[in-house]
């Protein structure tokens, strides 16, 4: 099949790697291109470059993850973070990490956030379909269901600890996720990451001041220096004629 996306895998338990190898057979447009149980020779090879995505392990004897994430990350290859302690998913925050899945791995979880990550990095194309699509669903552990929210009642949304808060005035939406998985299924244009722990639909900015932002509902948001320049880049490009 022409123009599979390559991915590159991580773990050093052969058996979570035959698990993850099935799963992605079943998924059309994507190929292992590597499955290493020697951290080491994954990252030698990730390194080069033959993989459009990683996913590694975290917890592994002769390499952490999270330091092969940090590689990866200089080199602009997005990395999904396989882990049975979900706690790790808490420092990935700090990284350009593109999501994080459990383990055992579920199937469509896998499926669902290898599109997000393939979508995001322009790797896969989308449907007619999903080009007009104008909400998300948000997960309901309440009612093991989903709650449709659309992108244009959502004002931002918080992280705290492995929780991710949906602030759609009135409402607040709590789902068990980490900031960069959210920030995956949202427009690139629309919501764009104001500090490290939050992440602001720029359609409701009312001012931009020195160390914080204030949206059209009163609401104040800190506002990180590293992210301040990103924020007026996506602003002046999403306001230009």
């Amino acid at each position: 099949m022409k123009n599979q996306i390559k991915l590159g895998l991580i773990d050093d338990e052969s058996l979570a790697l035959d698990r993850l190898n099935y799963f992605i057979s079943g998924i059309p447009g994507y190929h292992v291109e590597f499955a290493e149980t020697n951290p080491l020779d994954g990252l030698r090879l990730a390194s080069q470059k033959i993989c459009d995505i990683l996913i590694t392990d975290v917890q592994m004897e002769k390499l952490n993850g999270l330091l092969i994430s940090e590689q990866m990350e200089e080199l602009g290859v997005p990395v999904i973070l396989c882990t049975a302690h979900e706690e790790f998913a808490i420092p990935g925050i700090d990284l350009s990490v593109a999501g994080y899945l459990v383990k055992p791995v579920n199937f469509l979880k896998l499926k669902k956030l290898l599109e997000k990550v393939s979508r995001k990095q322009n790797l896969l194309k989308e449907t007619p379909h999903e080009k007009s699509k104008d909400y998300f669903l948000v997960e309901d552990y309440a009612s093991f269901g989903y709650t449709k929210v659309a992108f244009s009642s959502l004002y931002y949304v918080e992280q705290k600890q492995n929780y991710s808060l949906f602030h759609a005035p009135p409402n607040i939406y709590k789902q068990r996720s980490t900031l960069q998985s959210v920030e995956i299924m949202l427009p690139e244009l629309t919501f764009v990451r104001v500090q490290k722990s939050f992440l602001v639909n720029i359609t409701k900015l009312e001012k931009i001041l020195h160390k914080e932002i204030i949206l059209d509902n009163g609401i104040v948001i800190p506002l990180g220096d590293s992210y301040k320049d990103q924020l007026l880049n996506a602003y002046k490009l999403f306001n230009r004629p």
